[in-house]
């Protein structure tokens, strides 16, 4: 286990001392070339994240680690921002291993609120993540695994364990859980998977169950249902219905997927998730049209189970 601030400071004059003598183009760094590095810190009110840029020119690997681990101790030079950490909750070290970053807090991390921790969890991860060598992160306490509200470990994390919205600013996150279909590996039935996830606030579930759909499965033996260049173009209910308008990657045929297969892995999952009873599809906004082989999508779709065989279970 590492310290952090021990190893901030062996490292730090040197990646310094290298970056002024060195060209920016010749000087490596871990993130892409003209990507800005950030720092995410909380606003005065505490219920959103905002962000500073962060110097982690020509720093790649454990030295970028270490030293963004120790700007989330040292805080935010914005007065007008709080740490992600209450005081008394200290990271004790981390260990980077085969891309993935554990980081051990002390016992008082537990104590923080579930709003403040969901956030405070979110704004490191995507801290890590910036960082290419990285890609996952896992908190402990006290070399024990953190738990989501139902005591389940929620095990690694990456920048998308937490969906945000279009603006500047993570904001405020809900948890629950959902349960979303997939396809089999012959493509002719549904595997249900069961997770929790995070999702912001300034976006209906709706929104991200479909986008995890896009995103694919998690669990070995259960495939994708829609292409994975597929963008949301809208999600709305009413009255009951769920309409989803996809563009036309959707329509693609570049997966080998039963055609009803696809269409009930997004109904079933919106109807078991969220509070709907139907779901419209349409693609580019056109409902008067078939999708693959003659389904047509000008009326509302209702729950299906008999494509589905077995259930998959996928924590955090």
């Amino acid at each position: 286990m590492r310290s952090l601030k021990a190893f901030a400071e062996k490292f730090i004059s040197l990646a310094l001392i290298l970056c002024m003598l060195l060209s920016l183009g010749a000087c490596g760094s871990s993130q892409e070339s003209g990507k800005s590095t950030y720092a995410y810190f909380l606003d005065e009110d505490g219920d959103s994240l905002e962000f500073e840029k962060l110097n982690m020119q020509g720093l790649s690997g454990e030295e970028a680690i270490s030293l963004m681990l120790d700007a989330v101790l040292a805080g935010p030079s914005n007065e007008k921002f709080t740490a992600l950490l209450p005081k008394e909750t200290e990271a004790l070290g981390y260990t980077f291993k085969d891309g993935l970053v554990t980081v051990d807090f002390n016992e008082n991390y537990v104590s923080m609120s579930r709003p403040r921790e969901v956030l405070a969890r979110a704004g490191i991860v995507r801290m890590l993540m910036q960082i290419k060598e990285v890609n996952g992160v896992v908190f402990t306490v006290k070399g024990n695994p953190i738990t989501n509200s139902k005591g389940d470990e929620i095990g690694v994390m990456t920048a998308d364990t937490f969906i945000e919205d279009t603006g500047r600013q993570i904001n405020n996150y809900q948890h629950t859980s959902i349960n979303l279909y997939f396809a089999t590996e012959d493509g002719k039935g549904l595997r249900k998977e069961s997770r929790s996830i995070y999702y912001s606030a300034s976006m209906p579930l709706e929104w991200a169950v479909v986008e995890r759909l896009i995103a694919g499965p998690k669990s070995r033996g259960s495939y994708a249902v829609i292409p994975v260049n597929t963008h949301i173009i809208s999600v709305a209910s009413s009255d009951g219905v769920c309409y989803v308008n996809l563009d036309e990657a959707f329509a693609s045929k570049v997966l080998s997927v039963d055609d009803r297969v696809i269409i009930y892995a997004i109904v079933n999952s919106l109807i078991e998730d969220c509070n709907v009873k139907a779901v419209q599809i349409s693609i580019a906004g056109e409902t008067d049209i078939d999708f693959g082989s003659g389904i047509r999508l000008n009326q509302p779709f209702t729950e299906d189970r008999s494509f589905v065989v077995e259930q998959m279970e996928e924590k955090g």
